[in-house]
Parts: structure tokens; sequence; C-alpha cells
């Protein structure tokens, strides 16, 4: 008999507050959605340390961190597997990362992508169930300096972090623009300060032939002005590496990938993620699920195998958040005296700006894909709508859409996935793609 295992992803659970099993229809019928599914993964976007740990300035938005019970309302969800990469893994320092690491490992809820050293924060993690063993690799391209995980040395300790999936930034201008930018450098004495930092070795020489840098910056002559992105090739192929290993003793092999990088709309993926998504798929990964921008992306058929550029939000509850450290209300330009959901109230301009303005902040689908010895033979999307156009406290909360925005969601997730040549049909509340 074939080994047929189904396997539902969210993106980003940004999970602050306790949730109970609400009674209406609406959740409780996502949670059996959820529940029918074997391998049921969702991004902890969210530092389970109960605000123990030091608070950093470079928070990725701002420091999250909320009380280790969360956790096991995701599993009581049913959520089995879950990715500790992204921009706030060590928002509350080393000390919170590694706290989370033991709360997940203390109630057995499935973690990849972090680590108390580099080697492990690359290790897949794996996920028994009665249909098979699933194998998840895990990573973040967004990040601030200083949070990816170090490697340990026989003579020097490593650093808790995450699993880094690094890339090169190239600025594309014409050739009257680039002998600007040169004589701009030239002039300012900014380029005899990048060299003297090459010699004495702190510095180092552009990796292209034609590249130029300046400001911290990467430029290059091309036919069209652009932003081009490359994926970092030793991050690169120690995740492939990684890919290759769960994929030899798994049944199914997933990997998670944290990445608010763009193209020329938010929802358009970075050119570098489309490269190290479909190296995966060739490394052995069956399925891979972004995550990161808070919003949809596109879906994509590599080779048989779902690529979900991102998955949006799944629970988004940053604006319940009980402490704000200090260095946030300075980052954000709020006067600190404010309260937590002043700041909040002040950040969104009464709801008509930021997140709370924008649906596609708020709505997302719920994947279901079945793959019978490691052959994707079916997706079924089941849209869902977390509150947008709701106040507090409801709006964060996930729930299957109605009729009405389901049918919106799904057409908008059509045509994010039409360029990929995905086709999504869809019938009434759900979504099925086609499997060539």
């Amino acid at each position: 008999m074939p080994k047929r295992i189904t396997v539902t992803a969210t993106g980003d659970s940004l999970i602050t507050r306790r949730m109970p099993d609400y009674g209406d229809g609406a959740f409780a019928d996502m949670v059996r959605l959820i529940q029918s599914a074997d391998v049921r993964f969702t991004n902890m976007e969210m530092v389970l340390s109960r605000f123990h740990g030091t608070p950093v300035v470079e928070s990725g938005g701002m420091n999250l961190s909320a009380d280790p019970a969360v956790a096991r309302d995701l599993m009581r969800m049913g959520f089995n597997l879950t990715a500790f990469a992204n921009n706030h893994t060590l928002n509350y320092g080393e000390e919170g990362c590694v706290r989370t690491l033991e709360a997940l490992e203390e109630i057995g809820l499935v973690c990849a992508g972090a680590g108390r050293h580099l080697g492990e924060a690359r290790l897949p993690a794996f996920l028994e169930t009665p249909q098979g063993r699933v194998g998840l690799v895990a990573c973040a391209s967004t990040f601030a300096l200083g949070q990816r995980a170090g490697a340990q040395r026989p003579d020097a300790p490593g650093r808790p972090g995450l699993n880094p999936q690094r890339f090169d930034t190239l600025f594309v201008v014409d050739q009257p623009h680039m002998d600007a930018i040169q004589r701009i450098a030239e002039r300012t004495g900014v380029e005899r300060q990048r060299q003297w930092r090459v010699w004495m070795g702190f510095g180092h020489p552009p990796k292209r032939e034609g590249e130029f840098q300046f400001a911290e910056r990467s430029f290059i002559v091309g036919p069209e002005f652009g932003v081009r992105t490359e994926p970092h090739d030793a991050d690169l192929a120690a995740n492939v590496a990684a890919v290759r290993a769960a994929a030899t003793i798994s049944d199914l092999t997933l990997v998670s990938i944290h990445a608010h990088e763009q193209g020329t709309e938010r929802w358009l993926p970075a050119d570098f993620i489309a490269t190290v998504a479909r190296a995966w798929v060739d490394a052995g990964a069956d399925m891979v699920i972004g995550h990161g921008p808070h919003l949809l992306r596109g879906l994509e058929l590599y080779k048989g195998k779902p690529i979900f550029y991102s998955l949006g939000n799944f629970i988004f509850q940053h604006e319940y958040l009980e402490r704000i450290p200090a260095d946030d209300y300075e980052t954000l330009r709020i006067d600190p005296a404010r309260s937590a959901p002043e700041l909040f109230r002040e950040l969104s301009k009464d709801g008509t700006q930021s997140f709370a303005a924008d649906r596609l902040y708020w709505e997302t689908v719920l994947p279901l894909c079945v793959f019978e010895d490691r052959m994707l033979r079916r997706i079924r999307l089941h849209p869902l709508s977390l509150g947008f156009g709701t106040g507090w406290p409801d709006r964060g909360t996930p729930r299957l859409a109605s009729a009405r925005v389901a049918g919106e969601i799904l057409e908008w997730f059509a045509s994010l996935s039409r360029p990929y040549g995905t086709e999504i049909m869809i019938d009434g509340e759900v979504g099925e793609v086609k499997i060539a």
C-alpha cells in the first residue's frame, strides 16, 4: 500500500494571547480541518519566554514575547510541527531563544530552524506519524545582525540563534548612473575608505566582475534599472545538504523559510527565494512553506512539488502585546508614556493605516495537501479570515471565511499563482489546485 500523508500548513502564528476553544462554527470547523491532516505545521513567530531575557534594539518591528502556554493552545488546535527561524527569534536575546526551545521540547511540539549553535539550528527535525516519518528543515532570510546562530569550534562555543539563508542584493543601473556613483564615491573619499578596509582585512572586494560597492550597497550595470537578489552560496549549500539528509531518512520532507523580501510588489517574492526553493526541491524537498511578509504570495508547482511563497498570517495578535520595551517606543517614535494599547492605536491612526487598514494582512488560505509515496495527489484550499474590519479584541484570530469573502480570497490567490502556471479551480468556498 502507498504511504499516504496529508499535510496542512499555515504561515505566521504571532500569538500573544491564550486561545480557548471558541464555540462558533467557523472556528470549530477550521480546527477540524487542521486536525484532519497527519502533519500540521505553523510558524512560531513568538518568543515563549514570558518577557524573560533581554530585549534587543533591532527587533524586526517590535520585541515579541508571550506565555509559553500559548504553544499548548496551538497543540490543542492540532499543530504538531513548527519552525522557530524568523526575525523575532532573538527578540529577548539568547535567553529568550533557549527558553522557547525548551518550552517547545517540554510539550513535544517538534521544532526546526533554531538552536543553541549553528549545527543544531540547521539540523532537520522529524515528526513521527502513523502514516510515515516527516522531516523539516527551517531557515530565515529576514533577521537582524547577530540573530543567526554561530558555529561551534573545538576551542570556542557557538551562539544560539536561527538557521540563516542569507542573500546578496544588487542594484542594477545604467552606465551613466554607475559613472556618477563612482564619481561621488571618489570625490567624497568613500572609495578610499573602502579600499583601506579591504587592505586592513576588515572589508572584502566585490564578488562579481563589474560590481561596485558604495554606501554599503552593491551596484552593477544592466539593461534595465532594478533590484536583483542572489542567495548566499555557503548558506544555500548547507541548507541543501540538510534537506538532502532529511529526505534520505524520511517519507516526506518539508522546508520552511521566513522571508519578507519582495520583488516589485510586496506580494511578489524576491528573486533569490524562488532560486533557493527550487534548489531545495532538487535536493529532495516535497513541499516548501514560505511565510514572513504577513500576506499571501503565490503557489508554484515545481517538478510536481508545491512551493507556497507565503501563506501570510494565521494568527496575528501583535496588537495585544502586554509589554513593549523602551527601545521599541523610540524606534516607532511613540511617546514612552503611552500604554501598549495606546501605542498600537497611535501607530495605526485609529485603524486608518498600517496593518489594521489593509485586508491583505488579515486573509489567507489553509491548504490540505495529499501525498502518496512523495507524489502530490491533491491540494484543497480553504480560505480563512482573521477579522479584517472588526475591532479589538476580535481582530487577529482565524476562522473559516464567509462565502463572499472566501471567493474573493481564492480569486486573489489564483491571480498570484497564475504567473507560475498554477491553475486553481474555485468551487464555492473551496479551491482545488489542478495537478498535472
